[in-house]
């Protein structure tokens, strides 16, 4: 039985008694004072208040550090004589004075806890409600018209300064997709691709290995570049084999006029509190060429000397460094894109790898011109690739990337590859030097697309990228619960997320919200076994093994292997992924295991993002 909102409104006011603040008489005071205030805002707006209210109070604080003074959003009310709100305010009076305006000395243990309470519950992964899926794909056509309006409006790239910034981009498309020495014949080839399958569904319907199956429908304009006899068929003694079942196929797609163009679909999936995110469902045939084309640029991307360490799609971790170093140096300004896959419009893509037309016309090729909304119409659509597509992600990021290049080459007067060191990509988070943040933000805006400038930083100490928020130097991020509660004992995915939840307060020295979670999971799937960050199975971390083995005596059955010298414990729930049975012919296996492999057993299919739970013994 999944926990009532109450276990909600119990783990807040955990998180309103952290060590520091227990520890302290006048604050554990207010926090008892802060607690009354929010069973009194529960009552009245339930999880809302959590999940919308708070998060609100956090976006405000957030600005606040950016452009140094303070102002109470709407529903929070301030002590009388300040700016600043009577929630929270014994925290809010340690960073801000009166008036509202940041201290030069903050306390940030008070800014860490300010950022944690408010900030806990938004992401939470809440059932997509009726009005929220309306608002979702009104908001999506929103951003088709805004592409379509600033196209037919506002003639595109018709300045010569929009025109220069475009050619700069393109040519450093070009840069990127030849190859370092200078010769043609060694640059990118989009032809020389492994295409694949990927985890998420497809707007034809195919699940797990039926995937594998040989293609039913050739869609013309892919089948132009990407010839099906080439690239679905694994050798010609394939195709030999299963000539008949091509010539049919061939046929019956010849004779459909509804397979001329690839209609992908919109899918809602749970984003957080505030709504779903909407992703795109492409058709089998098309995500399997996109999938290989994914593969071929993100890895060329990653090896070319321009972009190396710059473009990123698998490191994190170097966008996070600069957030932090930069929040104190305030050498770099961290850039947010808002609804970024939605507007980055084909004509932009046209523009920018027009330098390139081999590689645009295979982008193009497996791009789909049309998606099928949840109310069944069928709409043409101008973004390049809505998010979903497998193309989707690197094609963004070297857009962002281009023009952000091209933008501080042109203000600094400097030539466009001695830029490259100058902007750092990761999906849709930015950075760039804080003197050419303005002149970014026009270059990015010129081509129609959004800089989300509540989560954009260049003025305060407060910098945000790639999960990281930093103030000074320091690590300000809070946890933020995203899975909801286990719904039962085979919710193994919610188990491993609440235990690293628990683990996380505990670490940031928040133990009576931890414990709060300890019970809730307990309750549900029995004592928590202890271990290290190293064990291999869901557990509460202790810093040293032996510790761990002891409390784990008191209550876990144990055994020795001397074999291996070792002491196991009888674990009551150790993750797996879920495999499906599933029967599967010889070429369609063949195809399979060739390009991706085959694994344990070729004839299961593992489940993306699922997994179970069940006993084993295990070593700390």
């Amino acid at each position: 039985m999944t926990p009532s909102n109450h276990f909600y409104l119990e783990v807040l006011a955990g998180l309103l008694r952290p060590q520091f603040v227990q520890q302290n008489p006048s604050l554990d005071l207010s926090s008892r004072l802060d607690l009354s205030y929010c069973v009194k805002r529960f009552n009245r707006d339930g999880i809302r208040f959590l999940s919308v209210s708070l998060y609100q109070l956090r976006v405000a604080f957030d600005g606040a550090l950016e452009e140094g003074i303070f102002k109470a959003p709407e529903g929070f009310g301030k002590v009388r004589n300040t700016e600043l709100p009577e929630f929270l305010y014994a925290h809010f009076a340690r960073i801000f004075s009166k008036d509202g305006s940041l201290l030069d000395v903050v306390d940030i243990p008070s800014l860490r806890h300010i950022r944690q309470v408010c900030s806990a519950f938004y992401k939470l992964e809440f059932p997509i409600s009726k009005p929220q899926e309306k608002e979702a794909i009104a908001r999506y056509m929103e951003n088709e018209a805004w592409v379509c309006r600033f196209l037919t409006n506002e003639k595109l790239w018709s300045s010569p300064e929009d025109k220069s910034l475009v050619s700069g981009a393109a040519l450093l498309v070009k840069y990127v997709f030849d190859h370092p020495s200078g010769r043609d014949e060694l640059g990118f080839n989009p032809k020389d691709i492994l295409p694949r399958h990927g985890p998420g569904k497809v707007s034809t319907g195919e699940l797990g290995l039926d995937k594998w199956h040989l293609p039913r429908y050739i869609y013309s304009r892919l089948h132009q570049k990407f010839p099906y006899y080439r690239y679905f068929y694994h050798n010609t003694s394939l195709l030999g084999d299963l000539v008949s079942d091509y010539r049919l196929m061939v046929r019956t797609s010849a004779e459909d006029p509804s397979l001329v163009e690839p209609v992908s679909k919109i899918a809602l999936v749970p984003k957080d509190s505030r709504g779903p995110r909407i992703i795109a469902e492409e058709p089998l045939e098309v995500q399997f060429i996109q999938q290989g084309m994914r593969v071929a640029i993100t890895t060329w991307l990653h090896n070319h000397p321009l972009t190396s360490g710059f473009v990123n799609f698998d490191d994190q971790t170097v966008n996070q460094e600069l957030a932090l170093k930069s929040s104190n140096s305030k050498v770099w300004a961290t850039l947010d894109m808002k609804d970024a896959s939605d507007l980055v419009s084909v004509d932009l893509v046209e523009q920018i790898f027009r330098l390139k037309p081999g590689l645009l016309e295979c982008l193009l090729a497996c791009r789909t011109q049309y998606t099928r909304l949840p109310n069944g119409e069928v709409v043409h659509i101008r973004k390049f690739a809505g998010m979903g597509a497998a193309t989707c992600f690197p094609v963004e990021a070297l857009v962002f990337w281009s023009i952000c290049v091209a933008a501080i080459a042109r203000v600094m007067g400097s030539d466009l590859k001695a830029c490259t060191r100058l902007v750092y990509v990761y999906g849709d988070d930015l950075i760039v030097p804080w003197y050419v943040f303005d002149e970014v933000c026009e270059a990015l805006e010129s081509c129609g697309l959004k800089v989300n400038r509540l989560k954009s930083f260049v003025n305060g100490n407060f910098r945000e990228s790639c999960g990281v928020d930093a103030f000074r130097g320091e690590n300000v991020t809070p946890v933020r619960f995203s899975k909801l509660p286990p719904a039962s004992s085979k919710d193994g995915v919610a188990y491993v997320a609440w235990v690293a939840y628990a683990n996380a307060l505990e670490a940031k020295g928040y133990p009576e919200a931890a414990s709060t979670i300890w019970a809730m999971v307990e309750g549900i799937f029995g004592p928590t076994p202890y271990g290290t960050e190293r064990s291999p199975f869901p557990c509460r971390i202790v810093a040293d093994p032996s510790r761990a083995e002891e409390l784990n005596s008191q209550f876990l059955k144990r055994r020795e292997r001397k074999r291996y010298q070792r002491i196991e414990f009888y674990v009551y729930y150790v993750m797996s992924p879920k495999h499906e049975a599933q029967e599967f012919d010889s070429w369609s296996r063949l195809n399979r295991n060739l390009i991706s492999g085959a694994g344990d057993d070729p004839s299961s299919f593992t489940l993306p993002r699922e997994a179970k739970v069940f006993r084993g013994w295990m070593a700390v």
